[in-house]
C-alpha cells in the first residue's frame, strides 16, 4: 500500500504541518503511523477538513459538521477578526500573540492571511477612526511582527526550501510580513528584506526563489534590473498587489 509522507501531504492538499498536528489531536483527522507514513485515504480526510476550515469554521464546528454528516451556520472568518480586535484593544501582548498563534495552527496559511490578517489590516489602516486607532494599529503592526518572526524561524529550523522575498515598494510597513508568514506556512524558509533602498538587497544565503515584493508599484529602474536578472535565469519574479512599472 502507498503511503506519504507529512511533506508530501502538505504539498497535495495545500496544508501546513502545524495544522495536520492541530487537526489530529482534536480528532478530526485520524492519526497516521509515524514508520510507514500517511495513506491514500487519509488524504481526502484531510481535503475535507481543508475544505471545511476554508469557511473559518472552528474546530468544534468542524467536528459537530463531521458527526452529523451536514455543515451548519458559522460565524467564520468575521468572528476570527472581532476576536484579534477585541485583544488589541484590551488584551495583553501576550494574549494577544496566543490567539494569533491559535489561528495560525487551525487554518491553512492562505485563509489566515487573506481573510483574518489582510482584511482586519485594511479596515485597521482605512476604516477605524474611532479613540485609540493609531495605538491599535501598532499594536497589530508589532503583533504580525512577532508572528513573522516566529514562523520563519521555524521554516530555518526545518530546512525548508529557502526563498529571499525583497521589498521593492511598500503600501503599508505590514503587508510585506503578512506575505513572509504565508509564504513560510507553505512551506519555504523566508528570509526577507523589508526596507526599500535604491541599491538591490543581498540575501545572506543561497536561496531557490527570489520575490520581489511590489506593494506600490516598481520604478522603471527596477524594473529593468528585474527583467536582466530574469532573461539571465534567475529564478526571480514579482509579486505584490501592485506590479505596475512607475515613471518615478
Amino acid at each position: 500500500m502507498k503511503t506519504f509522507s507529512t511533506e508530501a501531504i502538505c504539498a497535495i492538499t495545500g496544508s501546513h504541518p502545524a495544522c495536520i498536528l492541530r487537526w489530529s489531536k482534536a480528532g478530526l483527522i485520524s492519526l497516521h503511523d509515524s514508520q510507514t507514513g500517511w495513506k491514500v485515504e487519509q488524504i481526502g480526510d484531510i481535503h475535507r477538513v481543508v475544505n471545511m476550515a476554508a469557511s473559518g469554521a472552528s474546530l468544534n464546528e468542524i467536528r459537530v459538521w463531521q458527526l452529523e454528516g451536514k455543515r451548519s451556520w458559522t460565524a467564520g472568518w468575521p468572528a476570527h477578526r472581532g476576536e484579534l480586535l477585541w485583544q488589541l484593544e484590551y488584551g495583553s501582548d501576550r494574549a494577544l500573540a496566543r490567539l494569533m498563534r491559535k489561528i495560525d495552527h487551525d487554518y491553512c496559511g492562505d485563509d489566515y492571511i487573506n481573510h483574518v490578517l489582510r482584511p482586519l489590516n485594511k479596515w485597521l489602516r482605512e476604516q477605524d477612526t474611532m479613540a485609540g486607532a493609531t495605538r491599535r494599529l501598532t499594536r497589530f503592526h508589532a503583533a504580525v511582527l512577532h508572528r513573522a518572526h516566529c514562523v520563519m524561524r521555524d521554516g530555518s529550523r526545518n530546512k525548508c526550501v529557502p526563498l529571499f522575498l525583497e521589498a521593492i515598494s511598500v503600501a503599508d510597513e505590514t503587508d510585506v510580513w503578512m506575505e513572509a508568514i504565508r509564504l513560510t506556512r507553505q512551506g519555504f524558509d523566508v528570509e526577507l528584506s523589508s526596507q526599500v533602498c535604491d541599491s538591490p538587497a543581498v540575501s545572506t544565503q543561497s536561496y531557490e526563489h527570489h520575490l520581489l515584493w511590489c506593494g506600490r508599484g516598481i520604478s522603471s529602474n527596477k524594473h529593468s534590473q528585474f527583467l536582466e536578472k530574469l532573461n539571465a535565469g534567475q529564478p526571480i519574479r514579482l509579486c505584490g498587489p501592485d506590479t505596475r512599472v512607475t515613471l518615478s
